[in-house]
């Protein structure tokens, strides 16, 4: 049974799944070709509104941030912001959503469980077999990509597991800077708008400038209220409520949703062994998620 704290970080984690999963077929419309946004844009888009709309937040927790350690505000940053976005961008215009979901979300939860071991933390037998299922689901997905794999399609897959090592670092980072989900994500926002923006608008040539206006509101809708506020504020609470290791598990989860998201916005059919391996990482989940036997989750506030 889950001890009462933790249902709510359960229930943030799938949220914050099912958002990201739903992004990476929303970015891969979007950095295809099918519209002339460039990962940049795309970065642009999903983090200037919200960097706008946060901002006293921000103001009100910088008091609060500044006592944080500068290396875990880099990873934040790092692997929550532009720098995440531009490299899942990069690999998105190579890779499908699919290949996208087992590469990016699939493999972060390994990459903390890694981490997390080098720190010190233990692991019981149960969450090591769904760490297991959940790689195994990785490779069942991957591994018939890989054989025929052109040297494009290996740079895309570069960039995504590049990637996902960005957001095991925010996710470990998060858990120890001790910020709520709000003051996370108004840092990472308004963060990354700083950073970016200055090359965006004197070395980069803007995309938004040829795009509909169609292309630029859906992007911004997904982009900056989904993927920029509600899915990192839910997944900062189940960062909280759950553990960095725990949470990150969640990601395993996302190769469904950007299979269902491939297949509903650019004609991508799963094959039968990603269905597989859908239903095999969903049972990791589950076996990393549940509390030890005895141990009592005390809720945060």
């Amino acid at each position: 049974m889950f001890t009462s704290p933790s249902l709510p970080g359960i229930a943030a984690g799938l949220a914050a799944a099912a958002i990201w999963g739903g992004a990476l077929a929303v970015t891969r419309v979007g950095v295809s070709g099918e519209t002339p946004l460039s990962p940049a844009d795309i970065a642009m888009l999903r983090f200037a509104g919200p960097a706008l709309l946060l901002l006293p937040v921000l103001l009100r927790a910088w008091p609060r941030l500044r006592q944080v350690p500068l290396r875990l505000r880099a990873m934040l940053l790092l692997g929550g912001g532009a720098p995440f976005v531009l490299l899942a961008g990069n690999g998105l215009s190579i890779a499908h959503a699919a290949e996208a979901g087992a590469l990016l979300p699939g493999t972060v939860p390994l990459c903390v469980a890694l981490a997390s071991a080098l720190l010190g933390e233990t692991f019981g037998a149960l969450r090591v077999a769904g760490l297991a299922m959940i790689g195994s689901a990785v490779l069942a997905v991957v591994a018939p990509s890989l054989g025929a794999g052109s040297e494009a399609q290996w740079q895309g897959y570069a960039l995504l597991i590049l990637a996902a090592g960005l957001s095991a670092g925010y996710t470990i980072a998060l858990r120890r800077s001790g910020l709520g989900p709000w003051e996370a994500a108004a840092f990472v926002s308004v963060g990354s708008v700083l950073g970016l923006a200055p090359f965006y608008i004197v070395a980069m040539e803007p995309g938004v400038t040829a795009a509909t206006w169609h292309d630029i509101g859906c992007q911004a809708a997904f982009q900056g209220l989904a993927s920029g506020i509600l899915a990192p504020v839910a997944f900062a609470a189940a960062v909280r409520r759950l553990g960095a290791s725990q949470a990150a598990a969640f990601g395993s989860l996302s190769p469904g949703a950007a299979c269902a998201g491939g297949f509903a916005l650019l004609g991508e059919v799963p094959a039968g062994a990603t269905a597989m391996a859908v239903i095999v990482s969903g049972i990791g989940v589950a076996l990393v998620t549940r509390p030890p036997p005895g141990r009592k989750r005390q809720p945060q506030e």
